[in-house]
C-alpha cells in the first residue's frame, strides 16, 4: 500500500496564499488612497457623490483586493495556521504598501520609516522561523 506524502503541499499552498494576500492588501491600500484622493477632489469641486464614486474606480477595485486578502487569511485559519503566525506574517503588507507608496505615489520614505520596515521584516523572519508546520485539519 502506497501512502501519498502531502507534508510539503500545505506549506507550499500557504506560501502562495500568503504571497497573494500580502500583495493584494498592499495594492488595495494604494488604490484606496488614490481613489479617495480622486473622490475627495471630485466631491470638493461639486460633483455629486454617486458620480464621484463612478469616476473613482480605484475604490471598488481596492475593496476587491482587500477582500481577497481577507479570504486568504480565512483560508489560512481554516488550514490550521495559528493566528500568532498568520497576522504577523501579514504585516509584510506594511512593507509592500510603503514600497508601492514611494514608487507609485512618490511618498517620502525617510530613514526612520526604512528602519521600521526593516524591523517588520526582521520580526516576520523570527515568526516564520518559529513555525515547524501548520496543523492540517
Amino acid at each position: 500500500m502506497k501512502i501519498k506524502s502531502t507534508e510539503m503541499r500545505p506549506l507550499f499552498h500557504a506560501v502562495v496564499v500568503f504571497a497573494i494576500s500580502i500583495a493584494s492588501l498592499s495594492a488595495g491600500n494604494i488604490l484606496l488612497k488614490v481613489g479617495m484622493d480622486r473622490f475627495g477632489a471630485l466631491t470638493g469641486s461639486g460633483v455629486p457623490t454617486m458620480q464621484a464614486l463612478v469616476k473613482s474606480p480605484q475604490l471598488p477595485i481596492g475593496i476587491v483586493l482587500m477582500t481577497i486578502q481577507f479570504i486568504g487569511t480565512l483560508t489560512l485559519f481554516k488550514w490550521g495556521w495559528d493566528a500568532s503566525v498568520v497576522i504577523p506574517i501579514m504585516g509584510l503588507c506594511y512593507v509592500g504598501t510603503a514600497i508601492l507608496g514611494k514608487w507609485m505615489l512618490n511618498e517620502p520614505v525617510n530613514a526612520m520609516r526604512w528602519f521600521g520596515i526593516f524591523l517588520i521584516i526582521l520580526g516576520v523572519i523570527f515568526v516564520a522561523r518559529s513555525v515547524t508546520q501548520a496543523k492540517v485539519p
